[in-house]
């Protein structure tokens, strides 16, 4: 009786970690990812672009920090007006050092188990009116930090804002040539409803070349019922001379303003680089034009200036703090980029058996494919972005291929490599 005994307090036991272990490599109340979206209580507030002017954004106090071994708790507080009750209220971590996990008011409302890439949390049934307070605590010894580990404890670019009920979740645009050269520009607009009863909308658009020109401008309605997600799509043809180019890094903006029963609820403006990409037989085009990208890595330079001085066109950079400035700066100036996802197993070993290399090991499967999953999200919109890296390591494996599939079926058109591939399929050549 002793030995079954014991037989099932070790199995119960392992069974305990293999969940725990699991539990602390998946993401949990993380919004699908997007790039940085701040909406405006008006048009003139979208234009000027400064988030402290907006009615949706509240200010957030100066964080306090405690430490303890190897975990850090960073907290802050924030009021939250009376006029956001009917919205929905969203928190963005622009950057976290680790892993980390978000409390708002003692309640756990999400975890990230990769800190390095913005993430933002639902915090609407969380949050109370009046004063908040928001706990963020980051943990070296998490396991998810095996695949980015971490160097210390720190937390930046903390944001609170609200959105309406029926929602901007995010923008999407695919351009392709027509047989004048001109480009056809098609809109994807996802739009969530977190309301508990149906919700009309009016979204107004208008896309412009220099600020003034208005290159395309009309409206789309829709209606959706509780806890529903759609797209609202609009197309339109833009002139040559405005496409997105290294040569010429043309950007237009586009301006978004949703409506519910004639009063405006949010207004976006994005600034949007309009380019057919194409990935035939190996070789790339852009705007029907063959490239082949000469790209340094951003850790060896430091500076586009001298990428541009060195003879580089572009730049293979990690999704880690401070990037997604840099790659917006690369649409600006004509700069091409690889975005390699913050995945680093090259001091891990070279075994890869179970428990060896994580590039092979089963227990990674979600975690490579969810943080490369987010990484594509978080920029897919930038005109300057022509392709992904996978992670950076010197061993294959069953994530490294489920991986590249994955980001091949989100992005045809687009490189995906893997620097450990050693000729195997698992890259593009």
């Amino acid at each position: 009786m002793k030995r079954y005994t014991l037989f099932f307090a070790i199995l119960f036991s392992a069974i305990a970690v293999s969940a725990q272990s699991s539990y602390d490599l998946s993401a949990r109340g993380v919004e699908p990812a997007r790039p940085r979206l701040i909406p405006y209580n008006n048009m003139a507030g979208a234009l000027k672009g400064d988030a402290s002017q907006s009615r949706f954004v509240a200010v957030v106090e100066e964080p306090t920090r405690s430490e303890g071994g190897t975990s850090a708790t960073v907290t802050t507080h924030y009021a939250l007006p009376v006029a956001w009750l009917n919205r929905q209220v969203l928190l963005r971590v622009g950057y976290a050092s680790s892993a980390y996990t978000v409390y708002v008011n003692g309640r756990e409302v999400g975890f990230a188990p990769s800190g390095a890439m913005g993430a933002e949390f639902n915090i609407t049934k969380a949050s109370k009116e009046g004063r908040n307070e928001i706990s963020i605590m980051l943990d070296k010894s998490l396991l998810a930090n095996k695949l980015y580990e971490p160097k210390s404890l720190t937390v930046e670019g903390i944001e609170i804002f609200s959105q309406p009920t029926i929602r901007i979740r995010d923008i999407a645009v695919k351009t392709t040539l027509n047989e004048q050269g001109e480009g056809v520009a098609e809109f994807a607009v996802p739009v969530k409803c977190d309301a508990l009863n149906r919700k009309e909308m009016r979204m107004h658009y208008a896309l412009r070349l220099n600020d003034t020109t208005v290159v395309a401008e009309g409206y789309r309605e829709m209606a959706l019922d509780m806890r529903r997600e759609d797209t609202i799509r609009f197309a339109c043809v833009v002139p040559a001379k405005a496409l997105w180019s290294a040569k010429s890094p043309t950007m237009l903006r586009l301006d978004l303003e949703s409506r519910i029963d004639n009063r405006i609820v949010e207004c976006v403006s994005r600034k949007v680089g309009l380019r057919e990409q194409k990935l035939r037989n190996g070789k790339l085009y852009i705007n029907n034009e063959l490239i082949s990208p000469n790209l340094a890595e951003w850790e060896a330079i430091k500076s586009l200036d001298e990428a541009k001085k060195y003879g580089y066109d572009g730049i293979v950079i990690t999704l880690d703090r401070g990037a997604e400035r840099v790659i917006e700066e690369c649409a600006e100036r004509g700069l091409y980029v690889v975005v390699r996802t913050p995945i680093d197993t090259t001091l891990l070993g070279d075994d890869i058996r179970r428990g060896g290399n994580p590039s092979n090991d089963p227990q990674w499967n979600e975690s490579y494919l969810w943080r490369n999953s987010h990484a594509l999200n978080s920029v897919k919109a930038n005109a300057a972005v022509i392709g992904y890296a996978i992670a950076k390591g010197k061993t294959s494996g069953l994530n490294i291929y489920d991986t590249y599939l994955l980001l091949k079926s989100l992005a045809p058109n687009h490189l995906v490599i893997y620097e450990g591939a050693k000729g195997e399929w698992a890259t593009d050549k």
